[in-house]
């Protein structure tokens, strides 16, 4: 049920006009060619199989309700999770256009580079309704910065979801829209099922053992870090500590004082994988000398050559196992780490990852 160019074009007023002009056109088709008759029932349409199933009715992460007539074949991403997520799903022949400068994004490289040749049609902030409507998706994918777009969309006939995988059950809730329309509802349950087991295996592996302050850092600057609100807590809660910052309020990175880290003495500090610094300058602050974590040379940066796991990606879940490697090395090796980040990929994604990229 794609619709033609002409709609995005044109006026209502117009496309009515071109509606009657062609119902009158084909009120007396030929015999044996063109559709079907016009005594056919309303209600059966006589080219429509018999019990053909029914279209789909989704609720976005907007809470708008989304129709589709079936699952959608093709599809345009604007978000880079969301291109992320189809990816797991096993659905990357699907994509048509996703968002722009896609090849500075790893993953796609290693694997779906194909994906670097689509068309980019918008960003963060704008998307190119235009460039979208020329693809003919049956289906837009739209954060949730982008919502104004999907109503416009929606007038042109192309169907949009918005999501907002913001924490782990909203990214578990993304993944699941998704699998829906696209159907690739076994693979999400076997990419949520996985995280379920993963989150089981942490809190057995860490059950009882002393839990780390950890202090995670900002990209742009060591002296910003994650409050109790973001993302990042949740990563380090789950993988068996504490977050030095968990008494700060906000859902944002909150700039702090050389006086706050010391008083908070974390044991541990992540350096995250899109830093524009390193672990290596912030052992080298002297006005950080008193920081436990300095101290003892435990400043650790996440890998910088994949994905940003200390966000809610759908391989998230390997930022919660490589920090839980590093808090609790003798109850999960990081060799068993690396493994295990390696077995991921390779079943998700479909690629053998470069192990020397998996680093800490």
């Amino acid at each position: 049920m794609k619709k033609k160019l002409f709609l995005r074009l044109t006026s209502l007023a117009l496309a009515l006009t071109l509606a009657l002009g062609c119902a009158g056109c084909a009120a007396a088709p030929a015999s044996g060619s063109g559709p079907a008759s016009a005594s056919a029932p309303a209600s059966q349409p006589a080219s429509e199989p018999a019990g053909e199933a029914e279209g789909l009715t989704l609720t976005d992460q907007a809470g708008r309700t989304v129709e589709l007539a079936a699952p959608a074949e093709t599809v345009v991403s604007g978000y880079y999770i969301s291109t992320y997520a189809v990816l797991a799903l096993g659905k990357a022949d699907a994509i048509v256009g996703l968002e722009k400068k896609a090849d500075t994004r790893s993953l796609y490289q290693m694997a779906a580079p194909e994906l670097i040749e689509k068309p980019g049609v918008g960003t963060m902030k704008e998307m190119d309704v235009e460039a979208v409507a020329a693809l003919e998706p049956d289906l837009v994918i739209l954060p949730a910065a982008l919502t104004d777009y999907a109503d416009t969309l929606a007038e042109l006939g192309i169907p949009a979801l918005v999501v907002a995988p913001e924490s782990h059950e909203a990214l578990v809730e993304m993944i699941e829209l998704l699998g829906k329309a696209l159907g690739a509802e076994d693979a999400a349950a076997a990419l949520t099922g996985y995280y379920d087991e993963q989150l089981e295996r942490m809190a057995a592996l860490t059950e009882g053992a002393d839990k780390p302050t950890v202090y995670m850092a900002s990209n742009s600057s060591y002296m910003s870090c994650a409050p109790a609100g973001m993302y990042q807590n949740y990563l380090v809660e789950t993988a068996g500590g504490v977050n030095a910052a968990s008494s700060l309020e906000g859902d944002y990175w909150t700039e702090v004082s050389y006086e706050d880290i010391l008083a908070m003495a974390p044991e541990v500090i992540v350096v995250p994988s899109g830093a524009e610094y390193t672990a290596a300058d912030v052992l080298a602050d002297s006005q950080l000398a008193g920081v436990p974590a300095v101290e003892n040379g435990a400043v650790y940066q996440m890998p910088a050559g994949l994905e940003e796991w200390d966000s809610p990606i759908p391989s998230g879940i390997l930022g919660c196992l490589w920090l839980t490697s590093v808090l609790h090395p003798e109850e999960y090796p990081f060799e068993t780490f690396t493994a295990d980040a390696a077995d991921f990929y390779q079943t998700f994604y479909g690629f053998a990852v470069d192990e020397s990229l998996i680093t800490k």
